[in-house]
């Protein structure tokens, strides 16, 4: 379920259609009004809209249930360190409505993230960062390089955590599942080894795939960008900032 979540998920909706800077651009501005306004009204508006925008089925409810799955547990971490912490000069229960407001914008950024990664192709959000950052090669910024990273970092993440799915279940299958507590802990430090030996074995493979396709640092490559701006990506672009910033204004 990990190398779902962190997937990016082929479709055809209004979303995929987006222009992937569009994509980023409104996520910041959600996630910024989450954690920039005190009431709490504005997190949870925020994480019940993007949780809605999972409808379609080619991104499914099933990933949006895989994302907030660990989240309990950080809530309760979260409410227990304002109410013995950050607020402990504070009654008990200021304390903890403090701690779920801060809970509900972890849950929106998380959401936002999950969203964002399942209708944003990994190779059109790079072709997308070197276009927009291509005047600053004029400064030395190896923009290349930087949204080829991008590109790798994103398809990474899933393989990444379908390995460690994969050396769990083997762990499993040899010594059992562990039990809770420090048991689970060695369990789990004991796949680190493979872990990063899995790692360095893909990272041997990107880099020999990329040679035979005759890359090198600094040599222009090609774009495959589908999404173009236009009009609905220009709507979403100016409907978020009108939002913000009205939001803003009533916040001063």
């Amino acid at each position: 379920m990990g190398a779902q979540l962190a997937q990016y998920a082929a479709g055809d909706t209004i979303l995929h259609r987006l222009h992937p800077m569009t994509k980023l651009l409104a996520v910041v501005f959600l996630c910024t009004a989450a954690f920039l306004f005190r009431s709490w009204i504005v997190p949870a508006s925020v994480a019940a809209f993007l949780m809605l925008l999972h409808a379609p089925r080619e991104i499914g409810f099933g990933r949006l249930l895989a994302a907030v799955k660990p989240l309990p547990l950080f809530v309760a971490l979260i409410v227990l360190a304002h109410i013995f912490l950050i607020h402990r000069a504070l009654p008990w229960w200021e304390g903890a409505a403090s701690g779920l407001v801060q809970s509900l914008r972890v849950v929106a950024l998380v959401v936002a993230g999950s969203l964002f990664l399942a209708v944003t192709d990994p190779v059109d959000l790079s072709d997308a960062l070197l276009r927009l950052l291509a005047p600053l090669q004029r400064f030395g910024l190896r923009v290349g390089e930087l949204s080829l990273m991008t590109m790798i970092t994103f398809s990474f993440v899933p393989l990444l955590a379908g390995e460690a799915r994969r050396l769990q279940l083997a762990h499993a299958v040899r010594c059992g599942f562990p039990r809770r507590g420090i048991a689970e802990i060695k369990a789990l430090l004991s796949l680190l080894p493979p872990l990063v030996i899995g790692v360095f074995r893909r990272s041997a493979e990107i880099d020999d795939a990329l040679k035979a396709r005759g890359y090198r640092l600094g040599a222009p490559r090609g774009s495959r960008l589908q999404s173009r701006f236009g009009w609905l990506d220009a709507a979403v672009c100016a409907g978020s900032a009108i939002l913000f910033l009205a939001g803003l204004y009533a916040e001063l």
